[in-house]
């Protein structure tokens, strides 16, 4: 009598652990679907491709052309979104199962790069480049892919590979669309620290108005500056300046 009133205990025992493994189960292969749209404060600059990382399980994906995008998350995972030149924004995953949606408006990031000067054993420049590279390093690290992979020639193969991830996936497109835009992020940025208007100023003795106008007409180009000493830009500046004061109109050419 004893094994027979048992046996309901050990049943509602077996049918209780089998829901709740049913539950994690289903939990785990019903991620939560997370997406939105990536703007600007305005709302008016979709920004693409901005970066989306989930940081708990190191998933990552770009937005599309519309500044739209879609990552897999589950409750509790912090969800980074980047994009170059603007300051990051990160939220965690709130909902067990489903979509959640969260629309993101990036702020433009401000540049406070002071002096020219090295100071240390890095500069203002590079101490931002550095940190740059850092937030954006899992895609920077990430391999363009070739159509051609010699690793297969040794067996004989003709070493093309068809996959979903080949030079003409949108995934590649985008990380190609993303190395590119930091490249040229990254110069910019160096540009404007070895040009900046306050050492343009000081070279010059131009202000306001005045200053402006003469940096929109003269501005060295990055291979340039890359080539130019300090004491070469300075001479650079100066012989412009010399020339501005005495008539705007005249443009002298970037190698005179």
């Amino acid at each position: 009598m004893k094994a027979i009133r048992l046996f309901p205990f050990l049943a509602l025992t077996c049918l209780l652990a089998g829901g709740i493994t049913h539950k994690a189960q289903a939990q785990f292969e019903s991620p939560v679907l997370v997406r939105g749209q990536i703007t600007d404060t305005s709302k008016k600059l979709v920004l693409y491709p901005a970066t989306i990382r989930n940081k708990t399980t190191g998933a990552r994906v770009f937005s599309d052309v519309g500044g739209y995008y879609r990552i897999n998350a589950n409750r509790g995972d912090e969800i980074l979104i980047s994009f170059v030149g603007y300051e990051p924004d990160s939220f965690k995953v709130r909902s067990e199962t489903g979509t959640e949606v969260h629309d993101i408006r990036l702020k433009l990031r401000e540049n406070f790069l002071q002096e020219v000067e090295i100071s240390g054993k890095w500069n203002p420049y590079q101490l931002d480049s550095l940190a740059r590279y850092e937030e954006f390093k899992p895609w920077l690290e990430t391999h363009n892919r070739s159509l051609v992979d010699t690793s297969k020639r040794s067996t004989g193969g003709f070493g093309l590979v068809f996959s979903p991830f080949t030079r003409g996936s949108r995934k590649e497109k985008d990380l190609r669309k993303f190395k590119k835009l930091f490249a040229e992020h990254e110069k910019q940025a160096y540009v404007d620290y070895r040009y900046s208007k306050t050492f343009v100023s000081r070279v010059t003795g131009l202000s306001g108005d005045s200053l402006l106008r003469f940096t929109q007409k003269y501005t060295p180009t990055y291979e340039m500056l890359r080539n130019m000493n300090n004491e070469t830009l300075i001479f650079w500046i100066s012989e412009r300046a010399k020339q501005w004061k005495k008539d705007p109109n005249v443009t002298l050419k970037p190698d005179q």
